[in-house]
């Protein structure tokens, strides 16, 4: 009788155990996915002194079983699939957790963003690249590649355009920004992403309002692990640099940087669109950023007389100094011909006609007639044929260039009546006049002007 006494309370006992057990591991998970590591360890502490209690609290009755410990099975509460996957994955972190809790884990943005930010268009990388993302080991620098957190999923957030480096966590969270009153969701698009072997590109991500509202006017796009990762791991968080974002009304009138050859002049700073300097530089025949370069190398003494008042020196010098951050990848060729007549072309590497020289005179390319132009192609097939002949002209002057060629070619010739400077200088912006030009192709009005120092075109004096 008590045989059988004691074998129905050791069954009792273990189904009392196992139920227990299986309520514990569903709790657990629960603790996992609210609690730091720290607090996972205290309450499992706390859970082990309770079964040890409870395992002494049978012990004077002699219910206590080896059979009994034998027989105990830890098993997930199996009404709730998702807690139960949701223990397995913690548990998979703490092992990783503990394998590596001496790795100091860095989110990273390894693209720069793209300069200026407007409302209602897709956030690129410079130059047009993804916005790449990684995750990197703080120590070594290098991409965690395997592990639970090399694939852990992210969430992407506005943060306040303020200074500061190395935020902590509360920091960091206390600086995100939400959109204003009555206005839509800040950042729209795809705000999540995952990462793959530690790397991962953002997805489309599209402002809807502006900066101007800000206590900083300026935002941040921060990077930081989404909130249902099982925080094992403190992932320090990643941000950009400071940005403005701007209205989308003002794309019209952006500048950009660097420019392009083709690009309207007033993308240049300094050079309101329809703005005075912007109608003097029309009248003048320039009209893209190219024009205004070559304008600048053939004669700047006349190009900021174009300008005139409407300009002061400073914003001359910065208008300058953006238009050469423009590639340009210019060839001059020049050749003398019978009486010391000078003609030659400015052309791209990929062979688009510039400029036409004759006689000297410098003639810009787009106000070119048919007949000129053609004349300008021969001069380029000329320089192929030529190579040696062919100098770079991405940054010197014109005038730069020819004194070079004259103290090379002519190191002690002094021209007649000229005993100081041999190199007068001519420029023209328009086209000299066609014979007969009519339709479309007839030139414009001529805008010329004559300087007497650098930066002009050469023309060497007929004997």
């Amino acid at each position: 009788m008590m045989k059988q006494m004691q074998l129905m309370m050791e069954n009792l006992l273990r189904e009392l155990w196992n139920g227990v057990l299986g309520r514990v591991a569903s709790h657990l998970a629960e603790i996992c996915q609210r609690n730091s590591v720290e607090a996972v360890v205290k309450r499992l502490d706390s859970v082990e002194n309770a079964f040890q209690e409870l395992k002494d609290a049978f012990k004077p009755a002699n219910f206590h079983s080896p059979q009994l410990g034998r027989g105990i099975m830890v098993q997930p509460n199996t009404t709730n699939p998702q807690q139960a996957a949701r223990a397995q994955e913690c548990r998979a972190n703490a092992r990783s957790t503990e394998n590596n809790h001496a790795i100091n884990l860095q989110l990273q943005f390894r693209t720069k963003l793209s300069i200026p930010i407007f409302t209602g268009r897709k956030l690129q990388g410079e130059n047009g690249a993804p916005i790449s993302i990684a995750l990197i080991g703080v120590e070594t620098g290098d991409v965690v590649t395997s592990g639970p957190e090399s694939s852990i999923k992210l969430e992407v957030v506005v943060l306040e355009g303020e200074d500061g480096d190395n935020w902590p966590q509360e920091e960091f969270e206390k600086h995100m920004v939400k959109e204003r009153a009555g206005k839509g969701q800040l950042l729209i698009g795809n705000c999540l992403v995952t990462l793959k072997e530690g790397v991962g590109e953002l997805g489309e991500l599209i402002f809807t309002d502006n900066s101007s509202w800000n206590k900083s006017k300026r935002f941040r796009i921060g990077l930081k692990v989404a909130e249902d990762y099982c925080r094992n791991t403190r992932i320090r968080e990643a941000k950009t640099e400071a940005f403005r974002v701007k209205d989308y009304r003002g794309a019209a009138y952006e500048k950009h940087y660097p420019p392009s050859c083709d690009d309207e002049v007033y993308r240049l700073d300094r050079i309101a669109k329809d703005g005075k300097s912007h109608e003097k530089l029309k009248t003048a025949g320039i009209h893209k950023v190219k024009d205004f370069l070559l304008q600048q190398r053939m004669d700047s003494k006349n190009l900021r007389e174009i300008l005139g008042s409407s300009i002061t020196s400073k914003n001359w010098d910065i208008l300058v100094r953006h238009a050469k951050t423009c590639q340009t990848n210019w060839k001059l060729y020049l050749c003398c011909s019978d009486g010391m007549r000078m003609h030659g072309a400015i052309f791209t590497t990929e062979r688009q006609l510039i400029s036409l020289i004759e006689d000297g005179v410098h003639l810009a390319a787009h106000q070119l007639c048919a007949r000129k132009k053609e004349d300008g192609d021969k001069v380029m097939e000329e320089a192929f044929r030529n190579p040696n002949d062919v100098r770079e002209f991405n940054g010197e002057t014109f005038s730069d260039i020819m004194q070079k060629i004259c103290s090379s070619r002519f190191p002690s010739q002094v021209f007649e009546g000229q005993s100081e400077n041999p190199i007068p200088v001519q420029c023209n912006l328009a086209p000299r006049t066609c014979d007969a030009p009519v339709g479309p192709e007839a030139p414009q009005a001529n805008v010329g002007s004559t300087a007497e120092e650098h930066n002009g075109a050469t023309a060497l004096p007929s004997p």
